[in-house]
Formats: structure tokens, C-alpha cells, sequence
């Protein structure tokens, strides 16, 4: 058997900066949205997704911080632009890779 692809190796190697911002004085630090574990991808759509999408997957960025998150009220299109903005830091949308089929 030739040499196996390392994709271990390449996580590491892919690994981005964290996502920092804040929110009511506290800071706040989610991974690169690409860096989410995939079961992630049987709860939600992340090609389309939806209002309770957008906030499962800022549950999972913010893990053990997300209560603290919750507390602080915000409006729904703070939530919204705070999601593009952790798109934009990984470069590409979820959904969407240089891979993809409308590339």
C-alpha cells in the first residue's frame, strides 16, 4: 500500500485563527466555522440555512460560552450579520468550496 493521504496532517496544517468578537463589553471566540466537527451536518443545512440553523451553529462555535451569549440580548440582525462575519473569516460560506458544483 503507498503512502495514505494524512488527514491528520492536513487539519493541523489547515487550522485557521480563531474568530473573535464582541458583544455588550464581553469577548467572545468561536473556531474557524470550517473547523466544526461534521455531525454537525445532520442537524442542520448548512447550504440553506434557516434562522434555527444560524443558531445551532453559533451554539456549537461558542460551546461553553454560548449561555453567557444568550444572556446578553441583541437583535436578530445582529445574529445575522454576526454569522456572515464568521463566514467571511473562513474565506469560504458554508455550503460552498472551490470544489463546488457552481464554482
Amino acid at each position: 500500500m503507498g503512502n495514505a493521504f494524512d488527514l491528520d496532517v492536513w487539519v493541523k496544517e489547515a487550522r485557521k485563527e480563531p474568530f473573535r468578537f464582541t458583544l455588550a463589553g464581553l469577548v467572545f471566540t468561536m473556531p474557524a466555522a470550517g473547523e466544526l466537527d461534521k455531525a454537525i451536518l445532520k442537524a442542520v443545512n448548512v447550504d440553506n440555512p434557516s434562522a434555527t440553523d444560524i443558531e445551532t451553529l453559533l451554539k456549537h462555535g461558542l460551546g461553553d460560552q454560548w449561555k453567557q451569549f444568550d444572556d446578553v440580548p441583541a437583535p436578530l440582525a445582529a445574529l445575522g450579520e454576526l454569522f456572515r462575519q464568521w463566514q467571511k473569516h473562513e474565506g469560504t460560506p458554508l455550503g460552498e468550496s472551490s470544489a463546488s458544483a457552481d464554482s
